[in-house]
């Protein structure tokens, strides 16, 4: 058992909180003041076999610029900046994956600034899925990466298609009897299979924005804002984002300051979840 996985058992007989599946950022933070990358040190242990791979891959990938290109999807000083990132995964230095992650939800999500049974919250409850390492946990100490969910780096396919079997067995037992909240996008999505997973519930989310018309329009381009938003909502109100009961009173309790507000009318089940839906006029 690595030592972020006895803190997981000994987080499991205190109160408990809901499980928040949240994907990475895009951007990540250079540098950091941790040790090297040290497996041992991760969560979920069982996953490193495979992270083993993946970290020896991708740098490998790292000494060819017209690959790494094509499966980084980046050019000029961005490719450069994720290729010296990438050769250098086992000497780097590491930080916690929450300071690691940059971008507009983790920034909406202000980790350091939330209070501290909101924290503790986060750090129990809050599952990051990683291209490269399958998940971790806000404590897990990384170093800078660049490698997609969808990206192709094994023969086996996609990340998602390689993790998507461990991933599930890790959650299935993380999640039993839980209420989830997944805030992960398709890509993400992907890399875990819910049906394999016993959960108490499972909550989705979705933003609508109504037109004159009186239509509906899913919004995306603020869609990382508002869950950055929400996953504050749920860690500062854990009690209640743990029992499927008081999910749907919490969900209406959410006012976001663009105008999003929780309408009942408008939430379905969808795929075995119950999509919430936040809608602005």
């Amino acid at each position: 058992m690595t030592s972020s996985d006895q803190k997981a058992t000994g987080y499991a007989s205190m109160a408990r909180t809901p499980l928040i599946l949240l994907p990475p950022s895009e951007g990540k933070s250079s540098g950091g003041g941790g040790h090297p990358l040290n497996f041992d040190e991760l969560s979920f242990g069982a996953l490193n076999p495979t992270r083993v791979r993946m970290v020896k891959s991708l740098g490998q990938l790292s000494q060819r610029p017209r690959s790494s290109k094509k499966l980084l999807g980046v050019k000029g000083a961005a490719l450069e900046q994720a290729m010296a990132d990438n050769a250098s995964l086992n000497e780097a230095p590491t930080q916690p994956a929450i300071e690691r992650y940059t971008g507009v939800m983790y920034d909406a999500i202000d980790y350091p600034s939330l209070g501290d049974n909101a924290r503790e919250a986060f750090e129990r409850g809050v599952i990051i899925m990683s291209g490269l390492f399958g998940v971790v946990r806000p404590s897990d100490m990384i170093p800078a990466y660049k490698l997609k969910m969808g990206a192709k780096l094994l023969r086996r396919g996609t990340c998602a298609a390689v993790w998507k079997p461990l991933i599930s067995k890790s959650l299935g037992s993380e999640a039993e009897d839980r209420v989830v909240w997944d805030l992960l996008p398709n890509e993400h999505s992907a890399a875990w299979d819910p049906s394999k997973v016993a959960c108490q519930a499972r909550f989705t989310v979705k933003f609508l924005q109504r037109g004159a018309d009186g239509q509906f329009k899913t919004v995306t381009h603020l869609s990382k804002l508002l869950k950055g938003a929400l996953v504050r909502h749920l860690v500062s109100n854990s009690a209640e984002a743990s029992e499927a009961d008081s999910a749907l009173m919490l969900a209406a309790r959410f006012a976001h300051p663009e105008g999003y507000e929780f309408d009942p009318d408008l939430t379905t089940e969808v795929d075995r979840a119950t999509e919430l839906v936040f809608v602005r006029d």
